[in-house]
């Protein structure tokens, strides 16, 4: 019996040690994927397009790895150097992913959107930031659009309206703060959650097309409007808006203040209806999205709105799985897939239809119905700008929140990077 036993346990064994070297064989055809949406929904969105992809593919399979948002830059950067990037990469398009196209570092995804009408199915705003001269070299999934959440419940026990201009901003900073609560939630320890006010209120001073045409070189980052937003967030941080401690904060525990009742509102992507709903879905009742407010004097159209892809997928030139990768894409965006992403309160890059947008929490709804009406779509300077001048966006935009570099100084830094 013993001996039985023991043989068994051999086979056993060996079984599991045929199993694993039968991945490794050069039968199977392997992808690998690397993306940042690491938490409850999104994570699980993906994992299961990659196993209906597996399941219709066999012999293939697809190896996920997530990264923090920020340990995935630093990371993606050094593997595309080094010429081992993984085959299906994360990316947010705009000028980062322009740059990789024109180093030959993703694939042409051109002629494959074509084919079948696949570009036909995405939403033309979300596609554009996916193109470098005329070519397209990544598909988006997810198109975001940042929004002043506020607390509708604190609003209404204070007897206060949500703010339509930015003096009304200006004055719910002492109202609230007289309650024991912050006007605004922030956690700026990552430059880029901070960075959303210097954008919106760059819109609304000079609007979109300005910093297009900055972007372009066709107009300076050290334009009089640039230097006013810097003035207003400046005075937002001199009314005590933020939070003590603010930039030493992190967005996950600013958010928790949120959701806690300690600040009445927070400047942030539509993403976070997702977080909510996952973290505290009782929330979601009283979560109320509104425009940015408007600067008087401003050239900025009041309805413009801050957004961009906040997931999106780009196929490596060196992958040795090209078509395959390419198919992938596809289970990536597919209605499976547009489906749960609307489910889980994300607003998908795509076309949708009215009984899939109904999936969504009301509060991604309205959201959603303001970036449809709105007259522009304001870029992340992050994500749209040169790696470099997005790096220096950041830096001089932190300075302004420090107090280290004045509106005019941060501008002129901004205007002078290369």
């Amino acid at each position: 019996m013993k001996v039985m036993m023991v043989t068994g346990a051999l086979l056993l064994v060996l079984a599991v040690g045929c199993g694993r070297k039968a991945e490794e064989t050069p039968d199977v055809r392997k992808l690998t994927f690397w993306h940042i949406m690491n938490y409850a929904g999104p994570r699980e969105i993906l994992a299961d397009a990659a196993r209906r992809f597996e399941a219709d593919h066999p012999g293939c399979l697809v190896e996920i790895q997530t990264f923090e948002n920020d340990d995935y830059k630093t990371k993606l950067a050094v593997e595309l150097a080094s010429g081992t990037p993984p085959d299906i990469l994360f990316t947010w398009g705009g000028g980062p992913l322009a740059e990789y196209a024109k180093a030959g570092k993703v694939m042409d995804l051109t002629d494959a959107l074509r084919t079948n009408d696949w570009q036909g199915r995405f939403i033309d705003q979300a596609l554009a930031l996916c193109q470098s001269d005329g070519r397209f070299y990544a598909v988006p999934l997810d198109l975001s659009a940042v929004m002043l959440w506020c607390n509708r419940r604190l609003f209404e026990e204070a007897g206060l309206e949500f703010p339509r201009d930015f003096d009304a901003l200006l004055k719910l900073c002492p109202a609230f703060r007289s309650r024991g609560i912050d006007a605004c939630a922030l956690g700026n320890m990552k430059q880029w959650p901070g960075a959303f006010y210097f954008c919106y209120l760059a819109n609304r001073c000079g609007g979109t097309e300005l910093f297009m045409d900055a972007a372009a070189g066709k107009a300076s980052f050290a334009d009089p409007a640039f230097v006013r937003a810097g003035e207003l967030l400046r005075q937002l941080i001199e009314a005590d808006a933020f939070p003590v401690g603010f930039n030493g904060l992190d967005d996950g525990p600013a958010r928790t203040r949120f959701l806690n009742g300690q600040s009445a509102m927070l400047l942030m992507g539509s993403w976070v209806v997702a977080r909510i709903k996952d973290e505290k879905p009782e929330f979601l009742e009283q979560l109320e999205p509104v425009p940015f407010p408007t600067v008087v004097g401003g050239k900025g159209a009041p309805d413009a709105v801050l957004g961009g892809i906040n997931c999106g997928f780009a196929v490596s030139s060196s992958c040795a799985e090209p078509e395959l990768a390419v198919e992938f894409l596809r289970y990536l965006t597919d209605e499976t897939v547009v489906d749960a992403w609307c489910g889980i309160g994300r607003i998908p890059a795509l076309k949708t239809t009215a009984e899939q947008v109904q999936k969504q929490p009301l509060p991604t709804q309205k959201a959603l119905a303001m970036l449809q009406k709105a007259s522009s779509l304001q870029p992340y300077y992050d994500q749209f700008l040169r790696p470099r001048k997005a790096v220096q966006h950041k830096k001089t935009t932190q300075n302004l929140f420090t107090g280290t570099m004045t509106p005019k100084q941060a501008a002129a830094a901004m205007d002078a990077s290369d």
